[in-house]
């Protein structure tokens, strides 16, 4: 029987993932030296994967070059997805004991489609369907000839169907299933549940542990659910998906949460202190520069933002 990873040892495989791939800055480096020192399990597992590392700079031609040495190259380092590539290849062949790759950094690492923080993307499916990804997305792609289907790992997407009688169109998440019955709609992951909304058509959202218990949304309705319960339909929020457009659309909404959606837009730490989060906030707000748009909040608001560093910021009370 396998031993399933440790929370040390994933952390230990991500920090090697990121300090491999070139992409690793001063303030990364600086939060791995101390998680490395947090704690003796911490360097165990770090020791741990520095083996497995070395396995793989002896492992054959096939993965060691197409992984880390075409990295060589002063114009090509690999990218972080090749080398979890190449990562996961050699833990399934002996390497670090117990890693799976059905754990959540891998498969968002390795997902067919991916969108880091601040970047919004559209694109078109094979067969027709439009899909919107925002910020932080990764997604899986599954066609065959029963069944068009996105795996949702992180994330938000909005589709609009493809009109195909004899294939469904499913997106699937930890939660469970969205079923399109020819519609425009979206789901959205967050920590605790999804959230499915409809804007034109209808859906049906099936929790995962409860495959009997469909529930039908029309046009104009949302439900947030798990995969043991679906809540009652609410009206959808016509204004959620503005970030299509690059805009953040809020109406007397609470500064913790216009902070929250900010953080989804940007790298590193955005964080709201508790005595300024119930502030009310109402307006609309350009994504793509995501410090205007606390900066033109400190102007109108009794708050003052902290930039710790580039990575680390904090609103606070002026």
């Amino acid at each position: 029987m396998k031993t399933a990873p440790s929370a040390a040892d994933v952390a230990a495989l991500e920090w090697q993932v990121t300090l491999w791939s070139g992409e690793v800055t001063p303030e990364e480096h600086d939060a791995f030296e101390r998680w490395r020192t947090a704690r003796p399990e911490h360097e165990r597992a770090w020791q741990q994967v520095q083996q497995m590392g070395q396995r793989l700079h002896a492992a054959p031609d096939a993965v060691a070059s197409s992984v880390l040495r075409r990295g060589a190259r002063p114009d090509r380092t690999p990218t972080r997805r090749k080398v979890l590539g190449g990562l996961g290849l050699l833990a399934a062949t002996g390497g670090l004991a117990g890693l799976s790759m059905d754990t959540p950094p891998w498969r968002t690492a390795l997902a067919d489609l991916r969108t880091g923080p601040g970047e919004r993307r559209h694109l078109s499916l094979p067969d027709g369907t439009r899909v919107a990804m925002n910020s932080g997305t990764a997604a899986d792609v599954h066609f065959d000839a029963r069944e068009r289907r996105l795996r949702l790992h992180v994330g938000e997407l909005l589709v609009t169907t493809a009109h195909d009688t004899q294939r469904p169109f499913v997106v699937e998440t930890r939660e469970g299933r969205v079923h399109a019955l020819g519609t425009r709609f979206s789901v959205r992951r967050t920590a605790e549940a999804a959230i499915a909304q409809v804007f034109e058509g209808a859906v049906e959202v099936t929790p995962g542990d409860l495959p009997a218990s469909g529930l039908r949304l029309a046009a104009g309705q949302q439900v947030r659910f798990t995969a043991r319960h679906a809540d009652t339909p609410e009206a959808a929020d016509p204004l959620s998906t503005a970030w299509e457009r690059g805009l953040l659309v809020v109406q007397r909404w609470r500064l913790a949460d216009v902070v929250a959606e900010l953080s989804r837009h940007r790298g590193g730490v955005l964080r709201c202190d508790p005595a300024v989060a119930d502030l009310v906030v109402s307006g609309v707000y350009p994504l793509d520069d995501t410090d205007v748009v606390l900066a033109s909040l400190a102007r109108v608001l009794p708050i003052h933002v902290s930039h710790a560093s580039r990575y680390w910021v904090t609103v606070g009370a002026r």
